[in-house]
């Protein structure tokens, strides 16, 4: 009977020390934990390993409005605004001279879409560079962003283009295509108010220099849609 014990502690004792081992990985065959998972920076987007210098570079870009598109963008309009006052008008002479229908006029307008294209094509290049710049370095794109692919940056101006020809012609605005079409491209709905509003900004601001050159500007009923436009801007 005693023999018969001693077996049975024998045993346990196995089987303590067998677990014990496996528990302390001793065991060949245990399975160990796995390794914590690598921290992940900028909103969880990416592993700390993934961000290499130029990926850091281009997400700190990213946080802020470059100064270069907006000197872009002022630079244009400040000599589509000098150019629509040089062609003069009814009311306004040119400074230089310029008659309706002459070929200084049709000059001057060629001049304007050429200046216009060079500008567009000039910011069509740089989305493009920085698209394959960002699928070169695994820049993940998070919602709202835009991905300035080269289809997209012709079929999209194109479509505006569009809108501000019918806009023209038929006294609509451009607002009611680029609204949509921006909510169609996937930018946040604030940020498609607030981009038409501030492209309206300009395409009003030039389109008042065309109705000052042919005096059918009136300066009393002008100021007060200024204000008002202005305000209403602003709060909304």
């Amino acid at each position: 009977r005693e023999e018969e014990m001693g077996d049975d502690d024998e045993e346990e004792l196995g089987l303590l020390q067998h677990a014990q081992d496996a528990a302390e990985g001793d065991e060949p065959n245990a399975q160990t934990a796995p390794p914590p998972p690598a921290p992940r920076l900028h909103g969880s987007l990416y592993p700390e390993h993934e961000l290499t210098p130029p990926l850091l570079e281009i997400l700190e870009e990213e946080r802020h409005t470059p100064a270069k598109n907006i000197t872009t963008l002022l630079t244009m309009f400040a000599v589509v605004l000098v150019l629509n006052l040089l062609k003069g008008g009814g009311a306004h002479g040119s400074p230089l001279g310029i008659v309706c229908g002459s070929p200084g006029f049709w000059a001057a307008n060629a001049l304007l879409i050429a200046w216009i294209g060079a500008v567009a094509a000039f910011c069509r290049s740089y989305l493009v560079d920085r698209y394959h710049a960002k699928a070169a370095l695994g820049y993940r794109y998070v919602e709202g962003d835009i991905e300035w692919c080269p289809r997209a940056t012709l079929a999209y101006p194109a479509v505006c283009c569009l809108a501000g020809f019918f806009a023209g012609m038929f006294g609509i605005g451009g607002g009611i295509v680029k609204g949509p079409l921006m909510l169609a491209m996937g930018v946040h709905p604030k940020v498609a108010a607030a981009s038409s509003a501030c492209m309206i900004l300009f395409t009003s601001f030039t389109a008042t220099t065309s109705f000052y050159v042919f005096g059918l500007l009136v300066p009393d009923y002008a100021g007060a849609c200024l204000c008002v436009g202005f305000a209403a801007t602003y709060v909304g």
